[in-house]
């Protein structure tokens, strides 16, 4: 045994004795000693009588004070002794129970409840459970989240004031909760433990594939917590998902999605801020009814910043949990963040002459998209690598052979290795018809563009004329299995097409259309990290956490993380809870506190020992 674990806790039985017998021993000796009276020699003994005092009491009297001294010194070190043993079961008593308190404290226990938030009243309700423990038992407090700690060692039911220090140390999370994790937890640390019991406080706000189960071997109960306010005024209203992404067409635009769900019981209207860094880039307002989940796009959005955010607010613009209707109890689903993943890098063959207005056009690409400019003669020699590219640009050349796998733009095809066959000219054609649901044509203004001359081309079964005049095809699509082409009839260079915005935006859809991306597909948003998870953005990076909501760094990468748990979003908590199809019971109520603690009782002892010790000596009772 060594000094720290002397000190560490309560004062082993045997070192208590062997303390009290050495104690003992050394006040009896010390008392056994007579201190002698200096003998002084004076000249006259009679005038010194008078100074020394009343004559000494009788021997037995004398013998008395003394007997009672020692006597109240030996109490005061027996008294100190049982103080400092402390003798409370340091081992689980077999007729008491093991007790695990174990609080939620997810997502939707930061919800608001009356005047403060619904974990405040789970920690009323764990303190009034460890109040009411029996003196044999002994508890755990533990809490969870996404995962589940122990927040305490088991403790004796009489020791409240521990276990209340670890009940006021569990902290709300932003993640939701594991309850068939906690379960495992909780059973784990009852196992070969007497009388297991889990006291689960929480709002019940758990999913029904999550309340299949239930800890065999242990006596479960539920006690349940929070208020809902939506029956009274409000509910809740919480985003469920937030996704982004970049339109491929136009590189400056975002297509965004957002899904709000109204949870409470009556009609919610509210406004919704998109804003991508300091800037407001998108409001709209929502109306919806009782229950109602509604998914609304946003098509164009203008983001310059790669990372969005989403905020729910009321009308008059503040946070959407401030209002004073009553609508919203929980702050952490008002708020979602998106980020706009970055345009994949591309490679374009440009063969052909000399075109500065073809160049500016692939200029407005941006730096993700990489030209390499050949001669029709090279190209024709790389035929084998040109599956490499996500389009080759053929201006006013063609192949030796039409292709027949690939992605291509053919500008002004003709020639024996155009895949569309000429049947002729035509003189000022003039555009009539457009296909503008074709993405081609998408935000593509062809309205009054001259043109010199075109060729008629002959289309073969499945082609598209996306652009036309008057039967006349000016604008061509081809798709076959691994095969895609565009195609105009006509010289840009013989019309006023390059001094257009319509031209730069043409290359971009041929772009964007050739490799298969269509640019007006519904916005499907990617699977969203939610809190309480971890994720690997990259093969090589490292595993991350997702503790909060927000923008989380990773490497080089930035990554959004969401709460998007409809069931941590619904506030309205359970009055009861079923676990494995068995309805569990309240806990049950507070003993009655009738033992009395030893120690404390031996400390205030042995303090009025060292009064009545003051006390007597001062008055010579004893010395």
């Amino acid at each position: 045994m060594n000094l720290a674990s002397l000190l560490s806790g309560p004062l082993p039985a045997r070192a208590a004795a062997v303390a009290g017998a050495i104690g003992a021993v050394a006040i009896t000796a010390l008392y056994l000693v007579r201190l002698r009276r200096r003998r002084v020699v004076v000249s006259f003994a009679p005038l010194w009588l008078d100074a020394i005092g009343p004559r000494r009491t009788t021997s037995w009297a004398r013998r008395l004070r003394d007997l009672l001294s020692l006597l109240l010194a030996l109490s005061l070190l027996g008294a100190l002794l049982v103080a400092a043993v402390d003798p409370r079961p340091a081992a689980a008593d077999r007729a008491g129970r093991s007790v695990v308190v174990l609080i939620d404290r997810s997502a939707s226990m930061s919800a608001r409840d009356g005047a403060g938030m619904r974990l405040d009243a789970a920690r009323a309700r764990a303190n009034a459970i460890v109040d009411g423990l029996a003196a044999a038992d002994r508890a755990l407090v533990a809490s969870f989240a996404s995962d589940a700690i122990a927040e305490s060692g088991f403790e004796a039911g009489i020791n409240v004031g521990r276990l209340r220090r670890a009940v006021a140390a569990v902290t709300p999370s932003e993640e939701p909760g594991d309850l068939p994790r906690a379960l495992t937890f909780a059973s784990a640390i009852l196992r070969g433990r007497p009388g297991p019991t889990l006291v689960l406080v929480s709002d019940g706000a758990f999913s029904e594939e999550a309340r299949r189960t239930i800890p065999a071997d242990v006596d479960v109960r539920f006690a349940a917590v929070g208020t809902s306010t939506s029956g009274r005024d409000g509910g809740n209203i919480g985003i469920i998902s937030f996704a982004a992404r970049r339109v491929p067409a136009d590189p400056a635009t975002v297509e965004a999605a957002l899904v709000v769900q109204n949870f409470g019981g009556k009609h919610a209207a509210f406004a919704v801020d998109i804003t991508a860094g300091d800037n407001t880039v998108e409001r709209l307002r929502l109306d919806l009814g009782p229950g109602e989940r509604r998914r609304h796009e946003l098509p164009n959005v203008f983001a310059a910043d790669a990372r969005l955010q989403a905020r729910l607010l009321t009308a008059d613009g503040r946070p959407l949990a401030q209002g004073d209707d009553g609508a919203d109890d929980l702050a952490l689903d008002d708020t979602a963040f998106a980020v706009v993943p970055p345009l994949p890098r591309r490679r374009v063959l440009r063969v052909g002459g000399p075109n500065l207005y073809l160049d500016g056009a692939l200029l407005s690409l941006g730096r993700t998209v990489t030209i390499d400019r050949v001669a029709p003669a090279a190209a024709e020699a790389q035929r084998a690598r040109w599956t490499d590219y996500d389009l080759i640009i053929f201006d006013g050349v063609t192949p030796a052979a039409p292709p027949t796998t690939g992605r291509f733009l053919f500008l002004d095809a003709n020639g024996p290795g155009s895949p569309f066959p000429e049947r002729g000219t035509v003189r000022d054609p003039i555009i009539a018809d457009v296909r503008r649901d074709h993405p081609l044509a998408r935000q593509l203004d062809l309205t009054d563009v001259n043109i010199s001359a075109a060729r008629r081309l002959a289309l073969a079964p499945g082609d598209v004329a996306v652009a036309g005049s008057f039967g006349v095809p000016l604008l061509i699509a081809r798709e076959r299995p691994g095969l895609r082409i565009v195609a105009t009839s006509f010289d840009p260079r013989r019309s006023d097409l390059p001094m257009r915005p319509a031209f730069p935006l043409l290359i971009a859809n041929a772009l964007a259309w050739a490799p298969g991306v269509n640019a007006d597909a519904a916005i499907e948003a990617p699977p969203a990290l939610l809190t309480g998870a971890s994720a690997r953005p990259r093969e090589d990076l490292p595993e991350i956490a997702i503790a909060h909501v927000g923008f989380h760094r990773a490497g080089d990468m930035v990554i959004a993380a969401n709460l998007g748990d409809a069931r941590e979003s619904d506030t309205t908590p359970a009055a009861e809870l079923e676990l494995g199809g068995h309805k569990l019971a309240s806990p049950d109520p507070p003993v009655w506190r009738g033992g009395v603690h030893v120690g404390a009782l031996a400390l205030w002892l042995a303090f009025a020992l060292l009064v009545v010790e003051w006390v007597s000596y001062h008055r010579r009772w004893t010395r």
